[in-house]
């Protein structure tokens, strides 16, 4: 592929000599190798046709540039293949109103929304720990779709997007999403490159998500994504205000009902702004995490710093790198003040929950029942009973 954009300089600061060249002089200078990539992604749809010809066809389509372009392919060639459209409840207002045009296409909504999901299960999404994709993206399909029934489902997914997709080939199966059903995945443009996709989408006028117009790289799930970066944050905040800070008011709530300052060393401001969709935050906590953690919590300073990085002093959980057994990080503010209640609040030796309900041998019942009535009797270590 050719990708003359600039004449010859010895600087890119010598902005003087850069000769920019527009998007249609560089798709005629790759029109060879487009055709190219076009005829070998025609030949594979049709040859797979004709493999699967019992199978009935579905393109899933996210409004994206990779499967806008593979419902462009398939349907050059068989114009009535049905397209399938797993409502996120996450997806900006502009992916909402290009998919609705969209023709033959069928959207599958959830029984319960993102935020409904969110705020009935207090789950937020990490790059750690994300539900997101299983539960709205490939769940919905998993849970309309016949099992038993064969469908063939052409994908947009590229080699070049992950370390983990460089394996695939052109026929893939879903299986710890899919389980044991009948259906078979193709990736008819997993060859493609990035700036394929884009010279043939202008090639063909294929429609563009307007949100790629307006800065991002990728249209899915937008605002409360673990994987978009800082700077998309940015991009959320000015082009979808409402969205953006209905999404910083659940992490501000979520960080209070959860108390992250305990899991996240971090401040409120730091978990909004930096830290949600990732680990610890930092090692140890700082005065003013601490400081913010005892105004939260009714609790004088001296005694909220005893919550942070306690361990249990019984048992271990996995292993360090050197291989050593790590003992259990205690991060339940409940267990903690159990630990101060039961033992004093000057103890320098805590237990992580089960220890202690087998010291002082108490079933889950007991426990609950211990902590209503220090929260009944007002006890400042434990949050007010509601």
């Amino acid at each position: 592929m050719k990708v003359s954009f600039l004449s010859k300089s010895k600087s890119y600061s010598d902005i003087d000599n850069i000769e920019l060249i527009s998007w249609r002089e560089l798709i005629d200078m790759n029109k060879d190798h487009l055709q190219k990539i076009e005829t070998y992604s025609l030949n594979l749809i049709k040859e797979k046709m004709k493999k699967y010809k019992e199978y009935t066809s579905l393109i899933p389509v996210s409004m994206g540039k990779d499967s806008m372009v593979v419902a462009y392919l398939i349907r050059s060639l068989y114009p009535d293949t049905k397209a399938i459209f797993n409502n996120t409840s996450l997806d900006c207002a502009d992916t909402y109103l290009m998919v609705k045009a969209f023709p033959n296409c069928e959207i599958m909504n959830p029984d319960k929304g993102f935020y409904q999901y969110v705020d009935s299960d207090h789950m937020i999404p990490t790059r750690f720990a994300r539900f997101c994709c299983r539960i709205f993206k490939v769940g919905v399909m998993v849970s309309k779709l016949d099992h038993e029934h064969p469908y063939l489902m052409w994908m947009g997914m590229r080699n070049e997007e992950s370390s983990t997709r460089a394996g695939y080939e052109d026929e893939w199966i879903n299986e710890s999403e899919w389980g044991s059903t009948k259906w078979q995945g193709v990736l008819p443009i997993r060859k493609w490159t990035e700036l394929d996709i884009w010279l043939y989408t202008l090639w063909k006028n294929i429609d563009i998500n307007p949100k790629y117009k307006k800065g991002y790289s990728r249209c899915g799930c937008h605002c409360a994504c673990p994987y978009y970066t800082k700077t998309t944050w940015v991009l959320d905040r000015y082009f979808y205000p409402k969205a953006y800070a209905r999404w910083r008011k659940i992490l501000r709530d979520d960080f209070v009902l959860n108390k992250k300052w305990l899991i996240m060393n971090c401040t409120m401001e730091e978990y909004e702004t930096q830290a949600w969709n990732g680990g610890t935050f930092r090692d140890e906590p700082t005065q003013e995490v601490i400081k913010e953690f005892a105004k939260y919590n009714n609790l004088e300073v001296e005694i909220a710093q005893k919550y942070f990085n306690k361990y249990c002093s019984e048992c271990t959980y996995g292993k360090d790198k050197e291989g050593n057994p790590k003992p259990t990080r205690i991060k339940s503010k409940e267990v903690l003040a159990m630990n101060m209640k039961l033992h004093g609040r000057n103890t320098n030796k805590f237990l992580c929950k089960k220890c202690l309900k087998k010291l002082y041998d108490m079933d889950d019942k007991k426990w609950d029942e211990h902590v209503k009535s220090f929260k009944q009797a007002g006890c400042a270590l434990f949050d007010k009973e509601e």
